[in-house]
């Protein structure tokens, strides 16, 4: 007899979840049809078969393949496995190489013609399903209405769908914010003023100069919004698929594309102060900005304020180098981090202090033992927290399960079941979220001599690059050092102090998972981690 597994999808939360179980019944009753026995079931609840990313339940199945502990796929049609057309030949054709079946309840054993078939009948249907939602969002913003998305000063009409009034409060801090602008003010001044005034943010702890400046070809920011001047604008981006990872990335539309309404009603600055800030915003920016060329430093990206957590923005030069500060202060003032930063004396630094500890065998020996132990406790602490919440999803969705039974045998009041259900779902979903969020257990891995070696080698290439201030490391080997580095965490400091910052994820290159950290003072010594201890600093 035939091993077989079954794997059910559903797509939306606005689906019943009961979907994966009578998908599991019916192939069931398919598997016994064929004479095979079902070893195992994989679902994804709520999960788009536009993409074979964020899908455990599939990927669970692949890797059992991968394993061969199974001979037989059964699903109810292709569109659970995938509604793309590469993807589903993809799932097909590692299948095939593995010798083993994919059969379907609505369409039986699947060959590469049926394959290409239904693939593309999957994907047109997906297709056409995303036209006619925008078709109908069309025809909701042509109506006056809000076709979705929330906007700082506005709230929706309650039993009004799609309608929305003015917040009068938030509205007067659009004025004052427009007001402030055309005035003069900057808007990381605007952003710390009313910081400082404990006004509340539109989203998030704080006010930030992004928040009130925006982005103008999407139209985003408090001075870019045509809401506050009464006009509804909609279309003006996409989102589509990145292929490669699965994540949704948004892009500007062109302008014939765009639809904007006349909505007076929205209205809260006048057409007058509203362009007054266009005016400003075009007069300091231009296209010209965005295309402006950046140079790329060694560390870009990965110096972070030691008291904040925000990234470190360059803030000019003077003669002893270019110097970075952190951004959240130099934006909102809502970080106590003033300091600056020559970047050009971190990075001498960093590339310095690796030399040594990759020069000398003991601290490698050092790390590698701590790194063992340390992985070992978190893939135990991993495994552990991970099986609880598993069996406390599995308990929640018996609970729900428990109560639709009683549901369709008329043993329960419909009162009861509004006031179980709810909890229920909220808190089964939560721990879904949970679950998905966590690394999956992993395996200690061993540290890569050559992976070790190659790095010395980079290192001692960076150390003679960076001797040369004009000079820029090659793409190549800023790769490898962000293999390895993966941030620098700089600590504020009084004018005239030592600078003081932490190497973060040193093995991470060489060995694995990010475990590793390294405090350290310029200009002084140091010390190998030591994993549960709190990090050593030198004083100057």
């Amino acid at each position: 007899m035939k091993r077989a597994v079954i794997y059910a999808r559903y797509s939306t939360d606005l689906q019943n979840d009961k979907s994966v179980e009578d998908q599991f019944s019916l192939c069931r009753d398919f598997a016994a049809r064929l004479g095979a026995d079902v070893v195992k079931q994989f679902s994804d609840r709520a999960k788009s078969g536009a993409s074979m990313f964020g899908r455990p339940g599939l990927a669970d199945m692949m890797t059992a393949a991968e394993r061969g502990d199974f001979e037989i796929l059964i699903t109810e049609s292709t569109d659970r496995v995938s509604r793309d057309i590469a993807d589903l030949a993809h799932v097909h054709k590692v299948l095939k190489f593995r010798n083993i079946e994919m059969q379907c309840v609505n369409g039986g054993l699947m060959d590469t013609v049926q394959i290409g078939m239904y693939g593309i009948v999957g994907q047109m249907q997906r297709e056409e399903g995303a036209r006619k939602v925008k078709r109908g969002m069309t025809g909701v913003v042509r109506s006056g209405r809000n076709a979705g998305g929330k906007a700082y000063g506005y709230r929706p009409v309650t039993g009004r769908k799609g309608e929305l009034e003015i917040v009068e409060h938030e509205a007067n801090v659009v004025r004052r914010v427009f007001d402030m602008y055309v005035a003069g003010i900057s808007p990381r001044s605007i952003a710390s003023t009313l910081n400082h005034d404990a006004v509340p943010a539109p989203r998030g702890k704080q006010w930030n100069a992004s928040t009130i400046h925006g982005n103008d070809r999407r139209g985003n920011g408090i001075l870019r919004n045509p809401l506050y001047v009464g006009k509804l604008v909609w279309n003006r981006v996409q989102m589509v698929k990145d292929p490669s990872t699965g994540k949704r990335v948004s892009r500007a539309n062109d302008e014939d594309k765009v639809e904007t309404i006349d909505a007076p009603h929205l209205r809260i600055v006048d057409e007058e102060l509203f362009q007054a800030a266009r005016d400003r915003l075009a007069a300091r920016g231009g296209s010209h900005a965005h295309h402006a060329p950046r140079n790329k430093r060694l560390l870009s990206g990965l110096l972070k304020c030691g008291a904040c957590g925000g990234g470190l923005a360059t803030v000019g030069s003077d003669r002893s180098g270019p110097r970075v500060m952190c951004s959240t202060y130099r934006e909102s003032h809502s970080c106590s981090n003033y300091g600056k930063y020559y970047v050009e004396k971190i990075e001498r630094d960093v590339v310095d202090r690796l030399q040594r500890i990759f020069a000398d065998t003991s601290y490698i020996d050092a790390y590698v033992e701590e790194y063992r132990a340390e992985s070992k406790r978190i893939a135990t602490d991993r495994r552990s927290n991970r099986g609880a919440k598993e069996s406390a999803l599995e308990n929640v969705q018996r609970q729900i399960e428990r109560v639709i039974e009683q549901v369709s045998k008329g043993t329960i009041e419909e009162e009861d079941v509004l006031a179980i259900l709810p909890g229920l779902k909220a808190k089964r979903a939560a721990l879904r979220t949970e679950l998905d969020a966590e690394h999956p257990p992993a395996n200690v891995i061993e540290i890569k001599p050559r992976a070790v070696t190659k790095f010395k080698e980079d290192l001692e290439s960076l150390a003679k690059i960076l001797e040369d201030r004009a000079a820029e490391p090659t793409l190549a080997m800023g790769t490898a050092f962000r293999e390895v580095v993966s941030g620098v965490i700089v600590h504020p400091r009084i004018p005239g102090e030592p600078y003081s910052y932490e190497i973060k994820g040193l093995l991470a290159g060489i060995a694995g998972p990010e475990l590793s950290a390294v405090l350290l003072v310029a200009e002084e010594g140091f010390e190998p981690p030591t994993q549960g201890l709190p990090p050593h600093q030198t004083q100057a």
